[in-house]
């Protein structure tokens, strides 16, 4: 992530700079405008260097106490001999702050012969007491920097790596709850259970506590629809050594409820090597009531012809393969038709429960070898109805239950 935005700001900066040496060693004249003068120091944008750095971008995930090596390729595009000298720079700016004694460079320094590359080994090591987090670092091959027509907090290294260590210890502390996700009505009451599993070799204390992100919904931030009474949340003050212990959640839905919540409990985990994100449990609920009217769709028969009714429910479930949702009912029907002799008969000649099952990559590691490898991330409800149709106005009318979506189509004609 980091990294990421390292690269586009100095992507950014870079063009810029380029962008604003197009008009080099002279003033830039506008039929009608002012004339513009080129900014000092810009004269040798373009006159810098030409090496390729092979990466220019690279993670090391560490252990405090471990080391690694990453090899580093240089090349010369220039005609001519060119000078190498490797300078470690610690970047201001970070979940943490390195120290340039992490890094070690060989060679030191490198003539390479035009058209020639030379390979640099990169060693990093994390000392035994180093905190959890993102370190990033720079390491400039050259001292030559691009020109920014703006002062510029750092030095903008054109032939440079850029470098993060992620610094990590094993968590002695096992969510094997991550997410809650559901689809909740309003007025009701739900109960959810957060697992955590203790692999240490000692008591770790918890003290979960809810939190809240803002939401961004398809016209912008959203308000939360919950507030924090809304919410129980019940738990044990710590979890013994290779022990299991439960987090209770309770969810109390207001009866005038309706939109998205988008929040998180932090669990409060009394563990250093848990970051302060991944000690939360995400909570994601739409709450919703239900309809007490029928969607009610038209429409006419210009001759006799069979007709076939089709409705689906959306998927219901839980969005996480690893989350939890509430045993919710499920859905269900209420569909009446209307035709030019009143209300039809309809046939109900069949029904369909659809799922989704996920098995792959994201079941956690303690359900590999159970029957949690199936994970049950959706569940869709079908029914078809038949009737012969004649020539005239129809009106379809379907009462959804236990669904936040339908869809419906009107099959005229075939068998």
């Amino acid at each position: 992530m980091i990294i990421n935005r390292i690269a586009i700001i100095l992507a950014a900066m870079l063009a810029m700079s380029i962008f604003a040496a197009t008009g080099v060693g002279s003033s830039i004249a506008v039929p009608g405008e002012q004339v513009i003068s080129p900014v000092p120091g810009m004269e040798q944008a373009e006159n810098f260097t030409k090496l390729d750095i092979s990466p220019r971008y690279s993670n090391l995930r560490l252990k405090a106490g471990e080391n690694k090596e990453m090899t580093v390729t240089v090349k010369n595009k220039e005609k001519k001999t060119v000078g190498v000298r490797p300078n470690i720079l610690v970047m201001p700016y970070g979940e943490q702050i390195a120290d340039r004694e992490w890094i070690e460079v060989k060679p030191e320094n490198a003539e390479i012969p035009a058209g020639g590359s030379q390979k640099f080994t990169i060693k990093a090591t994390v000392p035994k007491d180093a905190s959890p987090g993102s370190y990033p670092l720079q390491i400039a091959f050259t001292d030559e920097i691009a020109p920014t027509p703006y002062p510029s907090p750092m030095p903008i290294y054109i032939h440079s790596l850029q470098l993060s260590i992620d610094v990590w210890t094993q968590p002695m502390i096992t969510i094997m709850t991550p997410y809650i996700g559901d689809q909740l009505e309003a007025g009701n009451t739900y109960d959810y259970e957060i697992k955590m599993k203790n692999i240490g070799d000692k008591a770790i204390g918890i003290d979960p506590k809810l939190g809240s992100d803002m939401y961004y919904g398809p016209y912008g931030p959203m308000g939360m629809v919950l507030t924090d009474d809304a919410f129980t949340i019940s738990a044990p003050q710590s979890i013994p050594a290779g022990a299991t212990e439960i987090v209770k959640v309770q969810v109390r839905v207001p009866a005038d409820a309706r939109g998205y919540y988008n929040g998180y409990i932090d669990l409060g985990i009394d563990d250093p090597s848990v970051r302060e994100y991944e000690g939360r449990v995400g909570l994601n609920f739409n709450i919703w009531k239900q309809p007490a009217e029928a969607y009610v769709k038209s429409f006419s028969l210009k001759e006799s012809a069979p007709l076939t009714i089709d409705v689906s429910s959306n998927y219901y479930g839980s969005p996480y393969p690893t989350g939890q949702r509430n045993k919710a009912k499920d859905p269900s029907f209420e569909i009446s038709l209307e035709g030019p002799g009143g209300k039809a008969d309809l046939t109900l000649v069949k029904k369909v429960l659809k799922g989704n099952i996920n098995m792959g990559g994201e079941i956690p590691p303690w359900e590999i070898d159970s029957t949690g490898i199936y994970q049950e991330t959706g569940v869709q409800y079908m029914e078809t109805y038949k009737i012969d149709g004649s020539v005239g106005e129809w009106k379809l009318k379907i009462l959804p239950r236990n669904t936040q979506g339908f869809e419906y189509s009107i099959t005229i004609g075939g068998e």
